[in-house]
């Protein structure tokens, strides 16, 4: 009873720290999916140049640690810009470069799973190159890789966990606060651990449900 209490009393600043997080999560996946695109048609273009650098960025930001790329790009990255970052803006420029380096590669695997006969047949039918990625070959490549997108906000999800490590007021930074004004870890630290791995089971959950609705969807 003393732990509910507890949780009771301290409930504000908790859920003000969960609602960072999911935002944080949301709109890092969300700049992901735009980011990731560009990167995927950059990696695959003609031009030798702009193809190399795509990959290398791509490559960067999907072998580089989550916490690692978070501490680099909150100290050294405004040093090479000269521009300086807010906390949050920091946690979420380091999460879409992660999520967008991993979605790269979902869409280049998802491009490249349509058969090139489609993409032959919209030619003779006089289609250039940008309505044949848009009308032909995205919609189809994005229903296959819709499963691993879902599993890559997961992963981005669960990443926001470090980012109290930049003073990012999220849930795992405001239950700091609350172990360190009560002296009282065992209760704070199992409701977060609890909090995350309900809103993780629920999206995994979600993803399962899709990929199994998917070949459904496909037929219909």
């Amino acid at each position: 009873m003393r732990a509910l209490r507890l949780l009771w009393e301290y409930r504000n600043p908790l859920i003000a720290g969960m609602s960072i997080t999911v935002v944080l999560s949301i709109v890092a996946m969300v700049a992901a999916l735009v980011i990731g695109l560009i990167a995927c048609l950059g990696t695959m273009t003609r031009w030798r140049l702009l193809r190399h650098a795509a990959i290398l960025v791509v490559e960067f930001c999907r072998n580089t640690p989550i916490l690692v790329l978070l501490i680099w790009v909150h100290y050294a990255l405004p040093d090479i810009i000269g521009v300086k970052f807010t906390a949050f803006e920091s946690a979420l420029i380091a999460l879409t470069m992660q999520s967008s380096g991993y979605l790269a590669e979902e869409y280049r695997a998802g491009i490249e799973s349509i058969e090139y006969g489609q993409v032959e047949a919209a030619q003779a039918l006089g289609l250039r190159w940008w309505p044949i990625m848009l009308r032909v070959v995205l919609p189809q490549a994005i229903m296959r890789m819709l499963p691993g997108v879902l599993n890559q906000f997961v992963t981005c999800f669960k990443s926001t966990s470090i980012v109290s490590v930049i003073a990012v007021p999220d849930l795992m930074y405001q239950a700091g606060l609350v172990v360190s004004a009560t002296f009282v870890a065992m209760p704070v630290y199992t409701f977060v651990a609890l909090v995350y791995f309900l809103l993780v089971l629920a999206v995994s959950a979600g993803v399962r449900h899709l990929g199994n609705r998917l070949p459904t969807m496909r037929l219909a």
